[in-house]
């Protein structure tokens, strides 16, 4: 009996000193340097991304993506974000009771083309059957000034056309007026 009593006191300590929580954790000398501090210019903006998956191409696509969506979230974002806030106190002095609660919500939408984003660097590390994939994309400024350019031309011809269009309606609603006149 002493020895079932022992070691059922020995096998919740066990589990205790066992990592047992979830898929392995990457050490910080694993992790490239790159990823952790991105590369700073004035012309560029640089995003990082990592994926933990089962499927070495899923991993690469999963951590490219992220890598991308880093940056299209430097260029522009539309943030939603809700807070809600409760607190009630009932009672006085010493015996007064309070509850509080915290609520915050926050969602981020990035819809962006990234003409010219291109992903710079890249490292996969393996740890049992998980691949570990590490992405660093890069998107030249010159390319967000060039598309922004593009889509600047594309509305003037859009406004350029529309007004042509209404000329031709003010012109055929005054010849229709001068054949009415001479009906």
């Amino acid at each position: 009996m002493k020895k079932v009593l022992t070691l059922a006191m020995l096998i919740p300590l066990a589990l205790m000193l066992v990592d047992c929580g979830g898929p392995p954790k990457a050490k910080m000398q694993d992790i490239p340097e790159w990823y952790l501090n991105s590369p700073q210019a004035e012309d560029v903006i640089y995003e990082a991304g990592d994926a933990a998956k089962m499927s070495m191409a899923l991993a690469k696509e999963a951590a490219d993506s992220r890598a991308r969506d880093g940056i299209a979230r430097a260029i522009e974002v539309k943030v939603s974000n809700m807070l809600k806030n409760f607190m009630q106190q009932s009672g006085m002095g010493d015996d007064a009771e309070a509850i509080e609660f915290t609520s915050s919500v926050s969602k981020q939408v990035a819809n962006t083309v990234l003409s010219g984003c291109r992903i710079t660097k890249r490292e996969m590390k393996t740890k049992g059957a998980t691949f570990h994939a590490y992405s660093l994309a890069e998107y030249n400024l010159n390319s967000l000034i060039r598309e922004t350019l593009n889509q600047a031309k594309k509305q003037k011809s859009l406004y350029n056309e529309a007004k042509a269009n209404l000329s031709f309606d003010d012109l055929e609603k005054e010849i229709g007026k001068l054949e009415a006149v001479e009906d």
